[in-house]
């Protein structure tokens, strides 16, 4: 599975932190893990509930208008799932004790799991994730800093296109993308029936055509058809599995800016449709007219709903 599927790209890091020595945070001494879990439980969260909205502190990932997604936890062990699955009839006659530990994985380190969707800049993904963290550092330096400063290797960003170079180094395979704007099932070409079976049987047929036309022995035919056809199998197999590698193709407007702007017409258009309950319908036309104009669906730009908030915010009295 790509990282980049459905029109969007799925950015997965583990990021070391050198969690070693003391570090002194104004009158206390503190171990840079603590740090780190320090500027993630300060780092503000998105205005999308009722509590983050009365302290009215924004997330700076809401800064960015191609972020839809942004999950940075820390990994300090591996979670032990028990003992590996065994047969337990196996075990049984193998006298295998059931009580005694396993070796389990450790890790050398924390890390840090960074997991973020976004947009890219271009659709077949040209230039990404560089292009975005370089953004991403031009949109938020101190709060990266805050978060970061303690890996491995942060001691050398200086800069967007050095901190790119750093997360990118950090980079595992996104293996399963979670896409939920397609509402419907995809238009997705399908290789004919009729193609995937004329290459194995032109396989088998060219070689049996060849020893008539040579006067080979009918085994020789025989044989090469068989050959033929093992081989068209393949090439059937190389296809399809080619096909099925490709990205998921992108949803309908589902860019962020997409998605913000039909929130905002939702909830302006439930206003719209309150305000004029019994209302007579030769005034209907005319008002729906003006809500068009007013709110501008066509127009991703304005007016539209501010990225990281939990709903649009509408003049006192509008519909």
């Amino acid at each position: 599975m790509p990282n980049l599927d459905g029109g969007h790209y799925f950015f997965t890091g583990i990021v070391p932190v050198n969690n070693t020595g003391i570090v002194q945070h104004e009158a206390m001494k503190s171990s840079p893990i603590h740090m780190v879990r320090e500027a993630l439980e300060t780092l503000p969260t998105a205005l999308q509930s009722h509590a983050s909205e009365k302290i009215g502190i924004q997330s700076p990932f809401a800064r960015s208008l191609r972020t839809h997604f942004a999950r940075i936890v820390v990994l300090d062990e591996p979670f032990y799932n028990g003992r590996d699955h065994a047969d337990a009839l196996v075990s049984a006659i193998r006298g295998t004790d059931l009580l005694e530990a396993q070796p389990v994985d450790a890790l050398a380190c924390p890390y840090l799991l960074v997991m973020i969707d976004f947009d890219p800049a271009d659709a077949q993904g040209k230039g990404e994730p560089r292009g975005y963290f370089e953004e991403l550092w031009r949109l938020m330096p101190a709060e990266l800093t805050a978060v970061f400063r303690y890996c491995y290797g942060f001691d050398a960003v200086t800069d967007a296109a050095s901190f790119a170079g750093f997360i990118l180094a950090c980079q595992v395979e996104t293996t399963m993308p979670f896409n939920d704007y397609w509402v419907g099932a995809p238009q997705l070409p399908s290789l004919s029936t009729a193609m995937l079976a004329a290459v194995p049987i032109v396989g088998l047929a060219v070689p049996l055509l060849l020893a008539w036309c040579w006067h080979w022995s009918w085994w020789q035919g025989l044989l090469l058809g068989i050959g033929g056809a093992l081989l068209g199998v393949l090439i059937d197999y190389w296809l399809v599995m080619r096909r099925g590698g490709k990205p998921f193709p992108a949803a309908p407007n589902s860019t962020l800016r997409d998605v913000l702007k039909a929130l905002y017409l939702q909830q302006a258009f439930t206003r719209f449709v309150i305000a004029r309950q019994g209302a007579d319908p030769a005034t209907l036309g005319p008002a729906f007219r003006a809500f068009l104009a007013e709110h501008r669906p066509g127009d991703l730009d304005a007016p539209t709903q501010s990225p990281g908030v939990i709903r649009s915010h509408f003049p006192k009295g509008a519909a």
